[in-house]
């Protein structure tokens, strides 16, 4: 497992179609996915990071939103997703059959400003030390 599994805890899973022509989200763990100011990571079965993000609100709404771009790309509609990255997705779904969101909030820190939740930054740090296949950018 390439991120702390004390940490990060399973949420989701990310699934193809029967047809495999599109992919599907299903929560399995609502509670967790309750949380905001949270990084997550799709990662595969055997624990690689492919994408790794952040939700200022609902980690279980912005799970639930991946299909919807990525289906929509895939069908030719265009949206926020691009059709290559669609289809990488499409493609890390074929050859690991199910990816696994896994999500993790930071603890407050005391800064100046007050506590301040640091999801930002560690985000940023796991995309520099895993570069995922499907981060666009490395911030």
């Amino acid at each position: 497992m390439f991120l702390d599994r004390e940490r990060f805890k399973p949420a989701a899973e990310m699934r193809l179609s029967r047809d495999r022509s599109s992919i599907r989200v299903a929560i399995t763990d609502p509670k967790l996915c309750e949380l905001g100011e949270a990084v997550y990571a799709w990662i595969t079965t055997g624990g690689k990071p492919v994408r790794i993000g952040t939700c200022g609100a609902s980690a279980g709404k912005r799970l639930l939103s991946y299909p919807g771009y990525i289906n929509r790309s895939l069908a030719g509609r265009g949206g926020a997703t691009p059709k290559w990255e669609a289809l990488k997705w499409l493609n890390v779904l074929t050859e690991h059959g199910m990816l696994t969101a896994v999500v993790h909030r930071p603890e407050p820190t005391p800064t100046a400003a007050g506590l301040i939740r640091p999801y930002l930054d560690v985000e940023r740090q796991l995309i520099r030390q895993h570069r995922p296949l499907l981060n666009r950018s490395h911030r």
